[in-house]
């Protein structure tokens, strides 16, 4: 799937874009997120230059995330401001330009004229087409939180019976402190997200 633009269609006052974009479309790990339904990306495109075209717009919709202390999902809303670049590629031609360095005889050296390489930021222009999807992919990856929380003040779980404190304190009388973990912590941990599970036994594969 793509969202492909025609720069020939694009007048020089711009070229509104409005799309639905599906969360297949957008091919997201369980970790960067699950859109619920379609994300909303609007904005205006411009040509900059015979070789250029800049986006400006807003990407928007909901997300479902896993919350890293008490691992329940919860919504979070998605509202990104992006000004995305696109450019076509120069092509690199090659020729020796004289190099002398103190002390030395004449000595060639090759240098390029034009760079076809491309910033972080920078989209190519494919013929006269660019593909927003990528651009919108990368920009809701990019908003994905290092650590996704609930609630800034989320208990977390127990580290002995795994419930959820967020629920109600647990039965369990044994004081639970990060400087005396309980060992059986990470077998909680797959017994609350088996998703996990297979991770683990992957690792301790290897």
């Amino acid at each position: 799937m793509s969202i492909t633009i025609n720069l020939l269609d694009v007048p020089p006052t711009g070229f509104q874009i409005h799309h639905e974009v599906e969360p297949s479309d957008l091919l997201l790990s369980h970790d960067e997120g699950i859109p619920i339904g379609n994300l909303s990306c609007h904005g205006d495109l411009f040509l900059t230059g015979e070789r250029s075209a800049h986006f400006q717009g807003k990407i928007s919709g909901k997300m479902t995330r896993e919350c890293v202390r008490c691992l329940d999902q919860f919504e979070e809303e998605l509202s990104l401001s992006c000004e995305i670049e696109f450019k076509k590629a120069v092509k690199t031609v090659n020729v020796i330009v004289p190099h002398r360095e103190k002390g030395k005889g004449g000595k060639g050296r090759d240098k390029s004229l034009g760079d076809n390489t491309t910033e972080e930021d920078v989209y190519p222009i494919t013929g006269n087409e660019i593909d927003l999807l990528p651009a919108i992919r990368e920009q809701v990856i990019l908003a994905t939180p290092l650590q996704s929380l609930c609630n800034v003040n989320c208990l977390g779980l127990c580290q002995v019976c795994g419930s959820n404190l967020n629920d109600g304190i647990c039965g369990c009388c044994t004081p639970v402190t990060s400087s005396a973990p309980v060992p059986n912590f990470q077998q909680t941990i797959l017994k609350k997200n088996p998703s996990k599970r297979s991770s683990a036994s992957v690792r301790r594969g290897s």
